[in-house]
């Protein structure tokens, strides 16, 4: 099964502009691999399942400098207490701004609108993440603070009335 680059590209604009917009990071393209599934490559994750006429899942991967960099500028002015409470979902929020505006990018091409999933999010280096098992992409994203890598495992067809398990995530510490 091949994937096409006309449904991966969206993600890789959507993650630059938004890491620059929000946060004040310059992003550049780094390296293109392909893995039998979406695995992480770095400590913490976000996982978004996408549905409608795409199905899967994507993960965001990053090294946990670059998140605290990422949540800090995304919450400046927060009290340093504050930003700790709100790390997890500051990061969802990221991976939800990226996603909703690649989907929105896909949906414009089709008449069949993609939905996306509430992230999970994953932090740690003894974690053992069930992603589903579909060819993926995985493209590098490299800035001054460290790299992100995102992992594109979509295929083609599905339902856009509802999520089926596309978005499911099991993580086990």
């Amino acid at each position: 099964m091949s994937i096409s680059a006309e449904n991966v590209n969206p993600f890789i604009d959507a993650a630059i502009t938004v890491a620059e917009k929000v946060a004040g990071i310059t992003m550049r393209r780094g390296h293109l691999a392909f893995k039998r599934q979406p695995d992480p490559s770095y400590g913490v994750s976000i996982i978004i399942g996408v549905y409608g006429y795409l199905t899967g899942q994507v993960v965001y991967s990053m090294k946990k400098e670059l998140a605290d960099r990422i949540v800090e500028k995304m919450l400046e002015g927060c009290p340093p207490l504050d930003r700790q409470e709100l790390y997890l979902d500051t990061l969802g929020e990221l991976a939800n701004m990226i996603t909703g505006n690649a989907t929105a990018a896909l949906n414009r091409r089709k008449e069949i609108a993609l939905g996306i999933t509430t992230p999970a999010i994953a932090t740690g280096t003894d974690l053992n993440i069930s992603l589903i098992s579909i060819p993926t992409i995985a493209l590098g994203l490299y800035s001054q603070f460290g790299p992100i890598e995102i992992n594109v495992a979509l295929k083609e067809g599905g339902d856009a009335t509802r999520a089926g398990d596309s978005g499911a995530v099991s993580v086990e510490a």
